[in-house]
């Protein structure tokens, strides 16, 4: 009787444990689509320079605080005619220069500013952020009979972490286009 009672009180520690496991795994499913149709990037739009304004560290001096928004285009042409909107989709540089807790770039520059990162933004949706490695707002592409594109509009701007300090700010993000 002794020998089942301890089989039975081992069974159920096993049982037990197992129940405390539930719930610490999961699936992760990928769905996606390629298509034959695409747009080009305009030349002058493949490589953008957005200068950010010079601001005094004070409007920046508490973890949250976002000041400079700068916009930026970027114009698509040569639309195949099964395209109707377009976004731009923003990915790390070689899986660097990100921070992925805020989803922010991080400051690259050599003497750089602390406490400093560069926040992407949709400009048309009342700038509201984008993560790196989230697709931007989508815009409509318009068929003119000639281009066939569109001009999509985002913005960056600086978000601070903590106290800013004085210094240079630098950040880069790749984009591809993205089709809905």
């Amino acid at each position: 009787m002794h020998k089942l009672n301890l089989t039975v009180c081992a069974l159920a520690l096993s049982v037990a444990s197992f129940a405390g496991h539930a719930g610490s795994t999961g699936v992760v499913n990928f769905n996606g689509k390629l298509i034959n149709e695409t747009c080009q990037v305009d030349t002058a739009s493949e490589n953008i320079d957005v200068t950010l304004p010079t601001l005094p560290t004070q409007e920046l001096a508490v973890a949250g605080a976002e000041k400079g928004s700068t916009s930026f285009e970027i114009t698509v042409i040569g639309c195949d005619a099964g395209i109707t909107k377009v976004a731009a989709h923003f990915e790390a540089v070689g899986s660097t220069g990100y921070n992925p807790v805020t989803g922010n770039l991080v400051n690259t520059a050599a003497a750089g500013a602390d406490e400093v990162e560069v926040r992407l933004y949709n400009s048309v949706t009342g700038n509201t952020p984008i993560p790196v490695g989230q697709t931007g707002e989508s815009f409509d592409v318009i068929n003119n009979g000639v281009t066939n594109g569109a001009i999509l509009g985002y913005a960056g701007g600086y978000y601070a972490t903590g106290a800013t300090t004085a210094g240079d700010v630098t950040a880069k993000v790749n984009y591809v286009l993205a089709y809905n």
